[in-house]
């Protein structure tokens, strides 16, 4: 009897399916097919295993470059993914019907055979994957651990693991997390009011509360995670003790054997624990930061050009690149791999020919300037007098004899600046010299055909010059 009832529920179907009108996402998937791969947008990479961010496909390589497989929970694009189940909606009330079921009659043991038989689910049952309304889940950010070769994948619904072949949610369901982050022996996530914390394998727990919408996170260890939003970067401690580290945003952030580097807008800060951070230099123009397990590369920019640094002050480019196709970089096995649009590279391979346009065209690398000088702005100021000596001789008949004559002034007129102007002053010389290191950084990212952008930057470089 349940055989002859699911077969008329199939037949049912097909004919519900068969009257509705065609829809364009058969014909919108192959177009995309046709035509060229998406960019990829994140690069990360695991003990052996590069994880790479395209077009909401999460997808595995290993050391060489080669596909191994990809997160079939991501399988396609937000808009393809709610196109896609818009013909498969059919209404259980009416297939119960159709066989001759109670239409309310949701939780009997023939109703669940012949609903799980065609993959149905009542409607009352249905839970939204995702918080924006079409029912995609949308991947925004992901993170790997050189120890392992789990990937962490922040969503519009959580958090999810892609371990071997598979993908799963593991926490926050319904959520949107908006940054991710992981590394020894820690994984931290982000919402945008929220800080949580996991060991990789235990529940995520609540490690903070933000002020700011973060931009970045890093691990520092299983207790501390630096947290850098547009106004500030925070280190988050045990018991949710938050430790102010740097007093302006950045929007790229890295630890690296201990030594933790900012790409802030007025330069390249670096810090160690808990000492004060220092600015080493300006930054190179790139937009992400990520560490590097090759010689020479603690650390590695991308992002408009490729760069390379040992301490976060020197930059190199270790290879000629299209400027406006790099960006993000992974280091995994020795070897260095670049997103170029849809497709990765590996330094040392292989690379695409930079059109001589171009080449001519790009900016040169200016050398790194010191911070402005505001120290003696900000020192406090004496009022000293004028001090001055005369010495003079007296001779009578009576008597020879010396004296000695101590004039002491004190100026009079305007008032000396008060600290707080000079306080304001140093303020003012830091936020311009950050303007005009963020208009040297843009400017130094190819982007289109513009002849004047060379003579621009100089012009900025030469400002800057004039406040030291």
């Amino acid at each position: 009897m349940p055989s002859t009832r699911i077969r008329t529920l199939a037949i049912a179907i097909a004919a519900l399916v068969a009257a509705r009108p065609a829809s364009a996402s058969a014909g919108a998937r192959h177009s995309v097919a046709a035509g060229a791969e998406p960019r990829i947008s994140d690069l990360v990479a695991g003990a052996s295993r590069l994880f790479a961010l395209r077009a909401n496909d999460v997808i595995w390589f290993d050391a060489d470059g080669r596909e191994v497989g990809r997160c079939p929970r991501f399988e396609s694009t937000p808009s393809e993914r709610s196109r896609r189940a818009e013909p498969v909606a059919v209404d259980v009330e009416e297939a119960l019907r159709a066989v001759g079921l109670p239409d309310d009659d949701l939780d009997s043991s023939e109703a669940e055979d012949v609903l799980d038989s065609e993959d149905l689910e009542p409607r009352r049952r249905r839970r939204s994957a995702a918080p924006d309304g079409d029912g995609a889940v949308v991947a925004r950010a992901l993170a790997a651990s050189p120890a392992s070769d789990d990937v962490w994948i922040a969503t519009s619904a959580g958090v999810y693991r892609g371990r071997g072949h598979s993908c799963a949610r593991v926490a926050l369901a319904g959520r949107d997390v908006v940054a991710v982050a992981a590394g020894n022996g820690a994984v931290a996530v982000a919402t945008p009011d929220l800080l949580w914390r996991s060991d990789g394998s235990g529940a995520f727990r609540v490690a903070a509360g933000l002020t700011a919408r973060p931009r970045a996170l890093a691990a520092v260890d299983a207790e501390h995670t630096l947290v850098a939003s547009d106004d500030a970067i925070v280190e988050v401690g045990p018991f949710g003790v938050t430790r102010a580290v740097l007093d302006r945003g950045a929007d790229g952030l890295a630890v690296c054997d201990g030594l933790a580097l900012a790409l802030a807008g007025d330069g390249v800060w670096t810090w160690s624990g808990e000492a004060p951070p220092d600015r080493v230099g300006d930054r190179p123009p790139a937009r992400t930061i990520t560490c590097g397990d090759i010689a020479g590369a603690r650390f590695v920019a991308a992002g408009g050009g490729l760069y390379t640094s040992a301490n976060g002050a020197a930059w190199r480019e270790p290879a000629a690149l299209p400027g406006s196709a790099v960006g993000h970089a992974a280091a995994i096995a020795g070897r260095l791999w670049v997103a170029l649009d849809d497709q990765l590279v590996a330094i040392g391979g292989p690379l695409p020919p930079r059109p001589r346009d171009i080449a001519a065209l790009s900016p040169p690398l200016l050398p790194p300037l010191p911070p402005p000088a505001t120290r003696r702005l900000l020192q406090p100021v004496l009022p000293w007098p004028q001090l001055t000596l005369v010495l003079a001789g007296v001779r009578t008949p009576l008597r020879e004899s010396w004296s000695l004559v101590v004039l002491v002034a004190f100026r009079f007129g305007r008032a000396a600046t008060a600290a707080s102007d000079r306080r304001l002053l140093a303020a003012e010389l830091v936020r311009r010299d950050a303007a005009l290191a963020a208009e040297e950084l843009e400017l130094s990212i190819l982007t289109d055909d513009d002849p004047s952008r060379t003579a621009r930057l100089r012009a900025a470089r030469q400002e800057r010059e004039a406040l030291r």
